[in-house]
């Protein structure tokens, strides 16, 4: 087992150098630095320049008063602290080589020292759960790396929006349960509560994560034994782990708004009539933001082109068939995860399915559902490799094809950058009317390799429109990005180079200590 985790381990490290932007990609994540650095500086979170006026009530960026009419950016704090020793190192970096300037320092310093380990940590949880479900090591190794590969953990593992660190502390939160009904230390209980302790000071709206793996919980302790005292002690050591950092994180918020029951986000909520930011802008509706007819945000993260769960993450819908199929052979413990599983995305569809944007905005794929589905396809991947190790002919090229086509669908997500195809479509670019944004996107790079392929590539549309969507027709990987910069900056290139042929180097080791580990089965 150490041999196998350690190598996918390695191999899951190339793979985010390889991908890694050296920022910390997206609106969202950047404010949560931006709280991350007023906190140790003793700076105000909220920064705008002068001359920025909100065009909209409730601009996140103009954040929300609170206690001393101060103003704080209303989002949770657990990924603020987090990201604070890779912020720190990071201002130190341009105080020393002030050749780049702060901000991408620090986002540099963020995103290899603290995303790239939380990344490799969700693999090897992943890894580690397949194990507790008593898959081999090389089933738990091959299924952990296609998690990666294959499925909407890759592009999150680039752009840090919390999804990957929520898979993690819940992941973990479910394998400290099963390793409780493996060796019966209750030290394990008291982990899994803390780590959804942690999940909750991520995210609010974990407490779907708290209540379905409680759950999960309980039902695994019904099914070992009835007896009513283990029942009680087991949920009891369970909470008891989740109430530190369940307690900081409203001990955090009491110091921000001056409420224990305050969240950013109800503040934010109150404010939107009441905070002089918005004077003269229209009103919200007052249902807002849960103001689209349930329908849309049902039938969207499933069918619609821009965000079905089924088109962006390809292994979701073959494995929900392979679980169907083999549902008998599964374990207790197995089937009440599935179980949970699938409870939690169904309530996670309930909780958005009226939310203006049910799908994350600009994110790849319906974001808020994404975790739901990896989760359920954790397990299902180790069912799916061991069908793949035991097949022949037919359906040995079938499952291999749908494992190479999700793994190029998830490559094409981190080839160029996240927002481009959103872009395409706000500025009416042609063939962008279909919304089918994975197709957009192969196009796309197929157009970046050959511009001349078509009449709809970027560099051959009219002049205005090509310079608005210049800024994000290109390969987004770090390396490149710095070439980018060299180009203004003459300074830059000798760092630029050297990068890129860094970055060479790693994607070839990648490519070939992951096809060594896949061939070697």
């Amino acid at each position: 087992m150490k041999k196998v985790s350690t190598q996918i381990a390695l191999i899951s490290l190339l793979w985010l150098i390889a991908i890694n932007t050296a920022t910390v990609g997206g609106l969202d994540t950047e404010l949560r630095l931006q709280m991350t650095h007023a906190w140790w500086t003793g700076t105000q979170e909220v920064q705008i320049e002068p001359d920025l006026k909100p065009k909209i009530r409730g601009d996140i960026r103009f954040g929300i008063i609170g206690v001393g009419e101060k103003r704080y950016i209303a989002y949770e704090q657990g990924q603020s602290i987090v990201m604070l020793p890779g912020d720190w190192v990071g201002t130190q970096l341009h105080k020393l080589f002030p050749i780049i300037d702060e901000q991408g320092w620090r986002e540099l310093a963020v995103s290899f020292l603290i995303f790239i380990p939380l990344n490799i940590a969700v693999v090897l949880a992943g890894f580690w759960l397949l194990k507790l479900f008593e898959f081999d090591d090389k089933v738990s190794g091959l299924a952990s790396l296609t998690l990666l590969l294959g499925t909407t953990v890759f592009h999150y593992a680039q752009i840090h929006q919390h999804n990957n660190q929520m898979l993690l502390l819940v992941t973990l939160g479910y394998a400290t349960v099963l390793a409780y009904f493996k060796d019966g230390k209750k030290s394990w209980l008291l982990m899994s509560g803390f780590a959804l302790g942690g999940a909750m000071l991520f995210r609010t709206p974990s407490i779907i994560h708290v209540g379905t793996i409680l759950v999960f919980l309980a039902g695994c302790q019904l099914q070992q034994s009835r007896d009513s005292k283990k029942f009680l002690t087991a949920i009891g050591t369970w909470l008891l782990g989740c109430l530190p950092l369940t307690i900081l994180g409203r001990i955090f918020d009491f110091i921000r708004y001056g409420s224990f029951l305050a969240s950013g986000k109800q503040v934010e909520k109150v404010q939107l009539n009441t905070d002089p930011m918005w004077s003269g802008l229209p009103k919200l509706p007052d249902n807002y933001p849960f103001v689209n007819p349930p329908i849309e945000g049902i039938l969207g993260p499933l069918i619609s082109p821009a965000k079905s769960l089924f088109i962006y993450d390809p292994l979701f819908f073959p494995c929900l068939i392979l679980g169907a199929v083999y549902w008998r052979r599964f374990s207790p413990y197995l089937q009440w995860y599935l179980i949970t599983a699938a409870f939690n995305l169904a309530l996670h569809f309930v909780l958005y399915c009226r939310f203006f944007s049910w799908g994350g905005d600009a994110a790849w794929g319906a974001r808020y559902h994404v975790t739901s589905v990896q989760l359920i396809l954790i397990p299902l991947l180790g069912f799916f490799i061991q069908e793949v190790l035991k097949a022949r002919g037919l359906k040995l090229w079938l499952m291999r094809s749908l494992i190479a086509l999700a793994v190029v669908v998830q490559f094409a997500s981190v080839a160029m950058p996240y927002n481009l195809e959103v872009d395409q479509n706000r500025f009416g670019a042609p063939g962008a009317r279909l919304q089918l944004r994975l197709a957009q996107r192969m196009s796309n790079i197929v157009c970046l390799a050959n511009p001349n392929v078509s009449s709809r590539c970027i560099s051959q549309l009219q002049p205005k429109l090509r310079r608005l969507l210049k800024g994000n027709n290109h390969l987004v990987f770090f390396p490149f990005k710095l070439q980018r910069q060299a180009q203004e900056y003459p300074r830059l290139a000798i760092m630029a180079n050297l990068s890129l042929l860094v970055w060479f180097f790693v994607i070839t080791a990648a490519i070939f200590l992951t096809l060594k580990f896949c061939f070697q089965f």
